[in-house]
């Protein structure tokens, strides 16, 4: 056993959403390997001590526009820089109160990309498309599909599968039929 947490209050997400007190939970290679009332007779590598704590699975954000954090919607010509520096802000915020994964729609996808993989969170990344081409939209020539095309190739999959990249409009009164086709 790799580690316990020891003297833990535990959400079990059981089927009657138990909460075990004072409870034991060992964690093996990265996956649950022991729950108990008292503690396991395996010596683990670490002991954390969790009296006072609560252990739960981590929660997830499913609409986000982690730059924004600071950007507000004042300043979405900024750079790659910005953006990545304003994803780790956000993502930071997010780890801090237990949100372990996010579902992301922004645009500058491969800086949010570049914080994300450097924070260890887990994220569905999109890149938000608008478009008012109508009957000339194609799919191989539009910078924005090309951009998303890109940022699967280089992204999808990281760091086995905590990154996934999602094709995304806007919303529907920021684009013709064609791009949601």
């Amino acid at each position: 056993m790799d580690t316990l947490f020891s003297h833990v209050s535990i959400v079990t997400m059981d089927d009657r959403m138990s909460v075990w007190t004072d409870s034991f939970l060992g964690v093996t290679d990265g996956k649950i390997s022991y729950l108990g009332k008292k503690a396991p007779e395996e010596q683990p590598q670490t002991i954390i001590d969790g009296s006072g704590m609560v252990l739960m699975p981590g929660l997830i954000n499913c609409h986000t526009h982690l730059p924004m954090t600071i950007l507000r919607g004042y300043a979405d010509h900024l750079d790659d820089r910005a953006v990545k520096a304003a994803a780790q802000l956000a993502i930071a915020e997010c780890l801090r109160f237990g949100v372990t994964s996010v579902s992301d729609m922004y645009d500058h996808c491969d800086a949010i990309c570049q914080a994300v993989a450097e924070s260890g969170i887990k994220a569905n990344i999109s890149r938000g498309m608008t478009m008012f081409l109508g009957d000339e939209f194609d799919f191989e020539k539009f910078p924005a599909c090309q951009e998303l095309v890109a940022l699967r190739d280089k992204w999808q999959g990281y760091d086995n599968g905590r990154i996934k990249i999602e094709a995304s409009v806007h919303a529907e009164y920021t684009s013709t039929y064609q791009l949601w086709d």
